[in-house]
């Protein structure tokens, strides 16, 4: 799969559950993409340096709206730690039945995703945690 499937599946999720986007492309390159979950709205640089972090970041941006993030501005961050850290597990949680519909889960490789997705490897254990739920939700129906 490439790049842009992954940013346009993760734009159905946003659209699915209300939130509005815009693509902007005249941004810096050194500028993130932003949410602001009060108008249900996030912005996506187009121009972003990492082309292949454009999938993480939206699901980080729409997990900010989603979850209802007290309505300032947020810029995209990496970091673990509380509002920012719930946006980056949320968008693991959007990205994980994305990335593994077409793979069975003996296929299903951590590092495999983390790479494809240009996702920091501090979200490793959060995103094996993820792939275990899905897989299980998968096999089970929960």
């Amino acid at each position: 799969m490439t790049d842009d499937y992954y940013l346009n599946e993760v734009l159905k999720y946003a659209v699915n559950h209300d939130v509005k986007y815009t693509l902007a492309y005249l941004l810096s390159p050194i500028t993130p993409s932003t949410s602001n979950p009060k108008n249900r709205r996030i912005v996506i640089n187009m121009n972003f340096h990492d082309q292949g972090q454009l999938a993480y970041q939206a699901a980080h941006e729409v997990r900010h709206v989603i979850n209802e993030d007290s309505g300032r501005l947020y810029l995209f961050s990496a970091s673990k730690n509380s509002i920012e850290g719930a946006a980056n597990k949320g968008a693991i949680d959007i990205l994980v039945p994305i990335y593994f519909d077409e793979i069975e889960e003996d296929d299903a490789n951590v590092n495999c995703f983390l790479d494809a997705l240009h996702i920091p490897y501090t979200m490793f254990d959060w995103a094996v945690q993820s792939i275990e739920d899905y897989y299980f939700e998968r096999k089970y129906g929960y």
